[in-house]
Protein backbone atom coordinates (compact mmCIF):
# COMPACT_ATOMS: atom_id res chain seq x y z
CA UNK A 1 0.00 0.00 0.00
CA UNK A 2 2.69 2.52 1.09
CA UNK A 3 4.55 1.62 -2.24
CA UNK A 4 1.27 2.27 -4.38
CA UNK A 5 1.00 5.68 -2.56
CA UNK A 6 4.40 6.32 -3.51
CA UNK A 7 3.62 5.64 -7.02
CA UNK A 8 1.02 7.88 -7.31
CA UNK A 9 2.96 10.90 -6.05
CA UNK A 10 5.95 10.22 -8.08
CA UNK A 11 3.57 9.88 -11.23
CA UNK A 12 1.82 13.55 -9.93
CA UNK A 13 4.98 15.16 -9.53
CA UNK A 14 6.35 13.76 -12.77
CA UNK A 15 3.05 15.26 -14.94
CA UNK A 16 3.85 18.41 -13.28
CA UNK A 17 7.41 18.58 -14.16
CA UNK A 18 6.43 16.89 -17.93
CA UNK A 19 8.35 19.30 -20.83
CA UNK A 20 4.63 20.15 -21.73
CA UNK A 21 4.21 21.97 -18.44
CA UNK A 22 7.20 23.64 -18.52
CA UNK A 23 6.98 24.74 -22.08
CA UNK A 24 3.89 26.67 -21.23
CA UNK A 25 4.75 28.44 -18.42
CA UNK A 26 8.10 29.35 -20.87
CA UNK A 27 6.05 31.12 -23.03
CA UNK A 28 6.20 34.81 -23.62
CA UNK A 29 3.47 36.66 -21.67
CA UNK A 30 1.17 39.86 -23.43
CA UNK A 31 0.06 41.72 -20.68
CA UNK A 32 -2.95 43.98 -22.29
CA UNK A 33 -5.50 46.68 -20.22
CA UNK A 34 -8.61 47.15 -21.51
CA UNK A 35 -11.76 49.58 -20.77
CA UNK A 36 -14.77 49.50 -21.79
CA UNK A 37 -17.90 51.15 -20.69
CA UNK A 38 -22.06 51.48 -20.62
CA UNK A 39 -24.13 54.45 -21.30
CA UNK A 40 -27.80 53.67 -19.28
CA UNK A 41 -31.34 55.45 -18.71
CA UNK A 42 -31.80 55.74 -15.04
CA UNK A 43 -35.34 54.36 -14.06
CA UNK A 44 -35.54 55.55 -10.66
CA UNK A 45 -35.10 58.78 -8.83
CA UNK A 46 -34.99 60.33 -5.05
CA UNK A 47 -36.11 63.85 -4.18
CA UNK A 48 -35.45 65.89 -0.74
CA UNK A 49 -37.61 68.41 0.08
CA UNK A 50 -39.25 70.04 2.36
CA UNK A 51 -41.13 73.42 4.18
CA UNK A 52 -39.73 76.13 6.85
CA UNK A 53 -42.35 77.54 8.98
CA UNK A 54 -41.90 80.55 11.16
CA UNK A 55 -43.69 82.53 13.48
CA UNK A 56 -44.30 84.69 16.84
CA UNK A 57 -45.64 81.49 18.60
CA UNK A 58 -44.23 78.23 19.07
CA UNK A 59 -47.81 76.87 18.20
CA UNK A 60 -48.88 78.75 15.41
CA UNK A 61 -44.89 77.65 13.88
CA UNK A 62 -45.84 73.82 14.78
CA UNK A 63 -49.37 74.47 13.08
CA UNK A 64 -47.97 75.61 9.88
CA UNK A 65 -45.14 73.19 9.48
CA UNK A 66 -48.08 70.74 10.17
CA UNK A 67 -50.57 71.33 8.00
CA UNK A 68 -48.38 72.35 4.93
CA UNK A 69 -46.37 68.45 5.75
CA UNK A 70 -49.95 67.01 5.39
CA UNK A 71 -50.88 69.45 2.04
CA UNK A 72 -47.22 68.20 0.45
CA UNK A 73 -47.59 64.20 0.76
CA UNK A 74 -51.34 64.44 -0.10
CA UNK A 75 -50.26 66.68 -3.55
CA UNK A 76 -47.55 63.71 -3.95
CA UNK A 77 -50.03 60.89 -3.40
CA UNK A 78 -52.31 62.48 -6.18
CA UNK A 79 -49.21 62.23 -8.47
CA UNK A 80 -49.03 58.80 -7.72
CA UNK A 81 -46.34 58.58 -5.32
CA UNK A 82 -47.07 56.09 -3.10
CA UNK A 83 -47.13 56.27 0.68
CA UNK A 84 -44.25 54.08 1.40
CA UNK A 85 -42.09 56.11 -0.89
CA UNK A 86 -42.52 58.85 1.16
CA UNK A 87 -40.77 59.48 4.57
CA UNK A 88 -39.88 62.06 6.77
CA UNK A 89 -36.24 62.52 6.56
CA UNK A 90 -35.60 65.87 9.46
CA UNK A 91 -37.78 67.73 11.31
CA UNK A 92 -36.15 70.45 13.71
CA UNK A 93 -37.99 73.07 15.70
CA UNK A 94 -36.10 76.34 17.48
CA UNK A 95 -36.82 80.02 18.66
CA UNK A 96 -35.18 82.67 17.13
CA UNK A 97 -33.90 85.66 19.20
CA UNK A 98 -33.79 89.47 19.08
CA UNK A 99 -30.67 90.59 18.38
CA UNK A 100 -31.81 94.01 20.45
CA UNK A 101 -29.74 95.59 23.04
CA UNK A 102 -32.03 96.57 25.29
CA UNK A 103 -34.09 93.81 25.27
CA UNK A 104 -31.42 91.14 25.52
CA UNK A 105 -31.53 87.52 24.67
CA UNK A 106 -35.39 87.97 24.10
CA UNK A 107 -37.19 84.90 21.87
CA UNK A 108 -38.62 87.18 18.84
CA UNK A 109 -40.05 83.97 16.88
CA UNK A 110 -40.15 80.02 16.39
CA UNK A 111 -39.08 78.01 13.01
CA UNK A 112 -40.13 74.91 12.15
CA UNK A 113 -38.73 72.95 9.44
CA UNK A 114 -39.46 68.96 8.19
CA UNK A 115 -37.86 67.54 4.90
CA UNK A 116 -39.03 64.77 3.14
CA UNK A 117 -37.52 62.12 1.09
CA UNK A 118 -39.36 60.93 -2.18
CA UNK A 119 -38.69 57.77 -3.98
CA UNK A 120 -39.81 58.34 -7.98
CA UNK A 121 -40.52 55.31 -9.49
CA UNK A 122 -41.76 56.90 -12.86
CA UNK A 123 -39.09 59.48 -13.56
CA UNK A 124 -40.64 61.03 -16.06
CA UNK A 125 -42.87 62.59 -13.50
CA UNK A 126 -39.78 63.97 -11.72
CA UNK A 127 -40.47 68.02 -12.69
CA UNK A 128 -44.26 67.52 -11.96
CA UNK A 129 -43.94 65.95 -8.91
CA UNK A 130 -41.56 68.47 -7.74
CA UNK A 131 -43.89 71.71 -9.12
CA UNK A 132 -46.79 69.77 -7.17
CA UNK A 133 -44.78 69.58 -3.99
CA UNK A 134 -44.43 73.61 -4.64
CA UNK A 135 -47.46 74.57 -5.25
CA UNK A 136 -48.52 72.31 -1.86
CA UNK A 137 -46.74 74.55 0.38
CA UNK A 138 -43.05 73.13 -0.23
CA UNK A 139 -40.38 76.17 0.08
CA UNK A 140 -37.22 73.64 0.03
CA UNK A 141 -35.89 71.53 -2.79
CA UNK A 142 -32.88 70.02 -1.38
CA UNK A 143 -31.25 67.36 -4.04
CA UNK A 144 -32.62 65.01 -6.99
CA UNK A 145 -30.51 61.54 -7.09
CA UNK A 146 -31.30 59.63 -10.69
CA UNK A 147 -30.27 55.97 -10.23
CA UNK A 148 -30.27 52.74 -11.79
CA UNK A 149 -32.43 49.85 -9.58
CA UNK A 150 -30.59 46.82 -11.26
CA UNK A 151 -26.84 47.24 -12.45
CA UNK A 152 -26.01 43.66 -13.74
CA UNK A 153 -27.03 44.29 -17.98
CA UNK A 154 -24.72 47.32 -17.53
CA UNK A 155 -21.96 45.71 -15.69
CA UNK A 156 -22.59 43.03 -18.85
CA UNK A 157 -22.10 45.05 -21.15
CA UNK A 158 -18.92 47.05 -20.22
CA UNK A 159 -17.03 44.05 -19.41
CA UNK A 160 -17.73 42.77 -22.28
CA UNK A 161 -16.74 46.33 -24.12
CA UNK A 162 -13.40 45.83 -22.19
CA UNK A 163 -12.82 42.60 -22.73
CA UNK A 164 -12.95 42.82 -26.29
CA UNK A 165 -10.71 46.19 -26.18
CA UNK A 166 -8.15 44.45 -24.51
CA UNK A 167 -8.40 41.54 -27.25
CA UNK A 168 -8.04 43.73 -29.79
CA UNK A 169 -4.94 45.38 -28.49
CA UNK A 170 -3.28 42.32 -27.80
CA UNK A 171 -4.06 40.87 -31.58
CA UNK A 172 -2.42 43.86 -32.45
CA UNK A 173 0.83 43.93 -30.31
CA UNK A 174 0.96 39.97 -31.09
CA UNK A 175 0.67 40.35 -35.08
CA UNK A 176 3.22 43.13 -34.72
CA UNK A 177 5.67 40.73 -32.92
CA UNK A 178 4.70 37.81 -35.98
CA UNK A 179 3.22 35.88 -33.01
CA UNK A 180 -0.17 34.69 -32.19
CA UNK A 181 -2.32 34.72 -28.98
CA UNK A 182 -2.15 30.68 -27.50
CA UNK A 183 -4.14 31.25 -24.30
CA UNK A 184 -4.47 33.06 -21.45
CA UNK A 185 -2.51 32.87 -17.65
CA UNK A 186 -4.42 35.33 -15.72
CA UNK A 187 -7.38 38.24 -15.93
CA UNK A 188 -8.12 40.53 -13.57
CA UNK A 189 -11.27 43.06 -13.53
CA UNK A 190 -12.12 46.37 -11.67
CA UNK A 191 -15.83 47.78 -12.58
CA UNK A 192 -17.20 50.48 -11.09
CA UNK A 193 -21.18 51.12 -9.37
CA UNK A 194 -23.10 53.61 -11.08
CA UNK A 195 -23.21 56.72 -8.88
CA UNK A 196 -26.48 58.56 -8.82
CA UNK A 197 -26.29 61.66 -10.63
CA UNK A 198 -27.33 64.13 -8.70
CA UNK A 199 -28.88 67.94 -9.54
CA UNK A 200 -28.35 70.16 -5.91
CA UNK A 201 -30.44 72.73 -4.40
CA UNK A 202 -28.88 75.70 -6.74
CA UNK A 203 -29.44 73.95 -9.66
CA UNK A 204 -32.79 73.11 -9.29
CA UNK A 205 -33.69 76.49 -8.41
CA UNK A 206 -31.48 77.93 -11.05
CA UNK A 207 -34.83 79.19 -12.31
CA UNK A 208 -38.10 78.81 -12.14
CA UNK A 209 -38.84 76.74 -14.92
CA UNK A 210 -36.48 74.51 -13.90
CA UNK A 211 -38.31 71.87 -12.29
CA UNK A 212 -40.42 71.18 -14.95
CA UNK A 213 -37.40 70.81 -17.51
CA UNK A 214 -35.50 68.21 -15.31
CA UNK A 215 -34.36 65.47 -18.22
CA UNK A 216 -33.00 62.40 -16.88
CA UNK A 217 -30.12 61.71 -19.45
CA UNK A 218 -27.66 58.77 -19.23
CA UNK A 219 -25.73 57.31 -16.62
CA UNK A 220 -22.36 55.83 -16.87
CA UNK A 221 -20.86 52.58 -16.45
CA UNK A 222 -17.03 51.99 -16.50
CA UNK A 223 -15.27 48.77 -16.61
CA UNK A 224 -11.62 47.57 -16.80
CA UNK A 225 -9.89 44.28 -17.45
CA UNK A 226 -6.30 43.11 -17.34
CA UNK A 227 -5.50 40.23 -19.08
CA UNK A 228 -1.91 38.56 -19.56
CA UNK A 229 -1.92 36.74 -22.71
CA UNK A 230 0.12 33.79 -23.91
CA UNK A 231 2.21 34.24 -26.82
CA UNK A 232 3.43 31.76 -29.71
CA UNK A 233 7.50 31.42 -29.86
Amino acid sequence: MKLAKLFMALLVLALFCSPVALAAEELPVLSVDGQGSAAVVPDQAVLTLGVTSQARSANQAQAENAQKSMAITQALKQMGVAGADIKSQQYSFHPNYSNAEKRGREISSYTASHSLRVNIRDIAKAGRIIDAALNAGANEVNSLQFSLSNQSAARKEALGAAIADARNKADIIAQGLGRHIVGIKNVSESTDYIEARSYDRNMLLASKAAATNIEPGTLDFNARVHIEYLLSR
